[in-house]
């Protein structure tokens, strides 16, 4: 089998699981065999999925002075704990270990661990959760508003690939999630939302005896997250640097993203224990801890060429990543 042609095991085993639920299974679970079957999943196969030869970057793909940065914030941390015994640090999706190596070139006497979706997490933590582009790739459920009324997007299957179609919603929480919207006016509207991140966020507070949560990710705020503007939604594909809304193309060899529901973090965080400190976009919450590292790049490289520069630009400027992406601080004890 090439590169090119759909994963097989991915297609099998979504058959599978859609004839045994009477002919279809909600989107949620048709991106979760996607992304993270155990043997075929986007995620889960041993291959490059980030970077040139991969299908999108990352701000730790863009520059090693990233994980800089976050070396400092966690090191601040771990200084307002008081320095606490076995502080340590959760990367949740590490993505083979890339930005731990960047974080521990700053900061070698760091406890950094990181912990794959499956992966149980470690009990009573002191210290921090950490993420980057996680909550993003956690599978979503697609929901519209049909007939006055919201309805969830199932997926079944239809000659050798699968279809959306309509049907009650799976899950009480749906309803309530959604409650409030102004469905008289939204006829024919879709967007996504994320169970998981609720569920998340739980073990999160359960696991956390004391500490932080601190997630980056590109999302909005509730008000903008169901803007009239985004009538489809933010759930996209990415294959090969190209970015697409055919979601059955490429199952299994293909990134599957939604934007996330910040709100919805800060309310699943508050019920999990976890008390909101900061929420910024990235370009404001990287100057905050980068500063004087900024300033000693400048004054090192003034009058030339500078890859710090371009990468300091890259993750700070509005039009590029300081903008889109969010940082999240939650705090608990």
């Amino acid at each position: 089998m090439t590169a090119e042609r759909p994963n097989i095991k991915v297609l099998q085993a979504t058959g599978k699981r859609i004839r045994a639920r009477d002919g279809r299974i909600s989107f949620a679970e048709f991106m979760d065999l996607a992304l993270y079957h155990p043997a075929a999943g986007y995620y889960t196969r041993n291959r490059t999925v980030i970077g040139p030869r991969g299908d999108y970057f990352t701000s730790p793909s863009a520059t090693p002075l990233f994980g800089r940065l976050l070396a400092r914030q966690f090191m601040a941390f771990r200084e307002e704990m008081g320095h606490p015994a076995g502080f340590a640090v959760v990367e949740l999706g590490g993505h083979r270990g890339q930005l731990r190596q960047d974080v521990l070139a700053e900061a070698p006497d760091l406890d950094y661990r990181v912990v794959e979706v499956g992966d149980p997490l470690p009990a009573g933590l002191v210290g921090c959760f950490f993420s980057n582009e996680f909550w993003d790739a956690l599978p979503v459920h697609r929901v519209r508003v049909a007939e006055g009324r919201w309805q969830e997007i199932y997926v079944r299957e239809e000659g050798e690939g699968f279809a959306d179609e309509l049907g009650p919603l799976s899950d009480p929480r749906l309803a309530a999630h959604l409650d409030g919207l102004p469905v008289a006016w939204m006829e024919g509207y879709e967007t996504t939302v994320n169970l998981q991140a609720q569920e998340w966020m739980a073990r999160l507070g359960q696991s956390l005896e004391r500490g932080y949560v601190l997630s980056i990710d590109y999302g909005f705020e509730r008000e903008e997250y169901f803007s009239p503007h985004r009538p489809k939604g933010t759930l996209r594909c990415y294959h090969r640097h190209t970015l697409h809304d055919d979601y059955y193309a490429h199952p299994g060899e293909q990134d599957l993203t939604a934007h996330v529901d910040f709100t919805a973090l800060i309310e699943a965080g508050r019920q999990a224990g976890l008390e909101p400190a900061l929420f910024t976009d990235q370009g404001r919450y990287l100057v905050g801890i980068g500063q004087e590292l900024f300033a000693e790049i400048a004054e090192r490289t003034a009058g030339q060429f500078s890859r710090e520069r371009q990468a300091i630009h890259q993750l700070i400027h509005p039009s590029l990543m300081g903008s889109a992406f969010k940082a999240l601080i939650q705090k608990k004890g």
